[in-house]
């Protein structure tokens, strides 16, 4: 499919509020989500669990039960928005020109039809093909996942984990969609399988000229397989730049928590103090402040999301800019009056 010049960034995520209705409150999932995909690029969605990535991608998709669900803002594909589109039109897209991968392929794949069967189930729905067709696209596709067509025939309890996966995959762009998720592609598997099924997604990306948007936990994952990565906190977007950047100089006290927290061969493994609040109300303040060991006076207000410029790594052809949602982004901390102390100024080395 061309491209639409009209509108470089293929998904946009505008100032997106969900809030779920349950038996103990609100929860406030997500909090004013503002992110953009460009063509072409595989964009990283790192964060704890429970931050609100999953909820971000199934908000995309509309894959949220709208009876209990409260939903604001834009979530624009090619110029359209997909939360004010009717359910018939969202079928449409969902599948052949927006696509998923769900975390645990087991449980997303019928244990009681045939690899193949499914395959071709996913593409009936989309293409006006043949059986025969179907079939022969089914059995091309699992040969461009690295499996034998003879999968086809196989029920997926009969497969490893790494291959379930790459059946999952198969199916997913089995319709040639333009937008990938993957939602936490590699749980599970072993770190050998991780790295295959994360080439297998690059080489793809590359051959069908693909989006993807990469939800994962692990920062590790990120900064050989990402063009840009958006770091996610309490429902919120804290901070955005090129994965080089981001692994080099981190902007947002979380980030940097996240990264130190990567296993190092000799050091002891570093952790986050604290959890992830529980989003049974808004938060007014920055949602890191108990967590920060930075966190000031002045960090009792939200902080705007600030631009920082292009950084280091401009030659990146998705653009260099960053920005970050906090008071003092960076490594520096300036008091502006008497009245902005630090919060436990003694023992956090502000």
């Amino acid at each position: 499919m061309t491209p639409n010049i009209l509108f470089p960034n293929i998904l946009s995520i505008e100032n997106l509020f969900c809030d779920f209705m349950t038996v103990e409150g609100i929860v406030y999932a997500l909090s004013g989500v503002n992110l953009q995909l460009q063509r072409g690029e595989i964009h990283g969605l790192v964060g704890e669990s429970g931050c609100g990535k999953s909820v971000t991608s199934r908000a995309v998709l509309g894959l949220v039960d709208r009876k209990h669900t409260r939903l604001k803002g834009a979530v624009r594909f090619d110029g359209k928005n997909l939360l004010t589109l009717p359910e018939k039109e969202m079928r449409s897209i969902r599948g052949k020109r927006i696509s998923m991968i769900f975390q645990d392929p087991l449980n997303s794949l019928s244990p009681l039809e045939t690899v193949g069967s499914q395959i071709e189930e996913a593409m009936a729905n989309h293409l006006n093909f043949s059986r025969q067709k179907l079939r022969r696209r089914a059995a091309w596709l699992l040969e461009k996942v690295g499996l034998h067509p003879d999968t086809a025939r196989q029920y997926p309890f009969e497969l490893s984990g790494g291959m379930q996966q790459r059946v999952m995959i198969a199916q997913a762009i089995s319709c040639s969609p333009e937008l990938l998720i993957a939602d936490e592609p590699t749980t599970a598997l072993d770190v050998t399988i991780q790295a295959q099924v994360l080439s297998l997604l690059k080489n793809l990306q590359e051959e069908f000229s693909l989006t993807i948007l990469l939800i994962t936990h692990n920062f590790s994952l990120i900064a050989e397989n990402c063009d840009r990565v958006s770091v996610m906190y309490a429902g919120r977007i804290v901070e955005t730049a090129p994965a080089r950047d981001i692994i080099e100089s981190p902007a947002h006290p979380y980030t940097r928590a996240l990264i130190n927290c990567i296993p190092r061969s000799g050091a002891r493994l570093a952790a986050i103090p604290g959890a992830p609040p529980r989003l049974y109300a808004p938060i007014k303040g920055c949602p890191f402040i108990p967590r920060c060991p930075r966190g000031c006076v002045t960090c009792d207000e939200m902080p705007a999301i600030t631009e920082l410029g292009e950084g280091r790594s401009g030659e990146t052809r998705f653009g260099g800019s960053r920005s970050v949602c906090c008071h003092y982004p960076g490594g520096n901390l300036e008091l502006r009056s008497r009245r902005e102390i630090p919060r436990g100024a003694g023992e956090a080395g502000c």
